[in-house]
């Protein structure tokens, strides 16, 4: 069974950003190294690749951690509630939240739980165990969207949505201590609904739309109007710095939408935050 000090060092591995790949050296991770033949020594660092990281979330889900976990998990939790996200109750620690999700619905359409309507107020979010969310919301399809203000402000995102449903569920995709990107990931996939990416038009962003469960679209802007707003961004330096984390995902990415928006962006060099699309009032 896996060591509590070892699953949060991991968790913090495979929750950096795609781009980071060095890591400094502790005796813990060390030793994981050594054990399990994942990651490469270097020096002072450690080096985990994207392949490193996907192995290592391989390695925390088969001793039921999630990898979306945050690390703070388990503070504060008693012995019988830690065994909800780990293999040791002795672990004791979740933050109540790790297994929550946000959604909303479109400006001036509700929430369909339970055969009820429910309208939230503007900017108004419902957050939600997501096992629970599964057993009573009733939409026929889930917009992922990546960022937090983007997803605050979804009435202002300047993108075509229409298509996708005449009420389609909102859904933050979460990340940090707050909702965790694991439980918006299981939701999606348990729920078994289409499901549309609104991501950062940018490497890392296509490449966590090219891993949604039952992904049917990306959503974007047109063709012309995007490779202007990528050229107009002028973030070469964000492209680049993620470009090596991603671009194995996105290479070998097959969904259509993915493919399109991936070249459109390698074309332009630069990196487009999905923010931009929802200016201000």
């Amino acid at each position: 069974m896996i060591d509590k000090s070892l699953a949060i060092s991991l968790l913090r591995v495979v929750q950096s950003s795609p781009e980071r790949v060095e890591f400094g050296v502790s005796a813990i991770l060390r030793q994981f190294v050594t054990d399990s033949g994942i990651g490469v020594m270097h020096g002072r660092k450690i080096i985990f690749t994207e392949g490193h990281k996907e192995r290592i979330r391989t390695w925390l889900s088969a001793d039921n951690i999630d990898p979306g976990t945050p690390v703070d998990a388990w503070a504060g939790l008693g012995r019988s509630d830690a065994l909800n996200i780990g293999p040791d109750e002795k672990w004791a620690g979740e933050a109540v939240r790790a297994q929550r999700i946000s959604i909303k619905a479109l400006k001036g359409r509700p929430l369909l739980v339970d055969g009820q309507s429910i309208y939230l107020p503007p900017l108004a979010n419902m957050e939600w165990s997501y096992q629970e969310a599964l057993e009573s919301l009733l939409h026929d399809a889930v917009i992922v969207v990546e960022n937090w203000e983007a997803f605050e402000r979804i009435n202002d995102f300047q993108v075509d949505m229409s298509y996708v449903s005449t009420n389609p569920l909102i859904l933050w995709r979460g990340g940090g201590s707050n909702v965790s990107v694991g439980a918006s990931t299981r939701f999606v996939e348990a729920y078994r609904r289409p499901v549309w990416s609104a991501p950062d038009y940018d490497p890392e962003g296509l490449a966590i739309a090219s891993r949604l469960p039952h992904l049917v679209g990306v959503l974007a802007p047109q063709e012309d109007v995007l490779r202007r707003l990528l050229t107009e961004a002028k973030l070469h330096g964000r492209y680049s710095k993620q470009l090596p984390g991603a671009q194995s995902t996105l290479e070998q990415a097959t969904h259509p939408d993915v493919k399109r928006l991936w070249a459109l962006v390698r074309e332009t060099a630069n990196a487009l935050p999905q923010e931009r699309l929802c200016p201000k009032s």
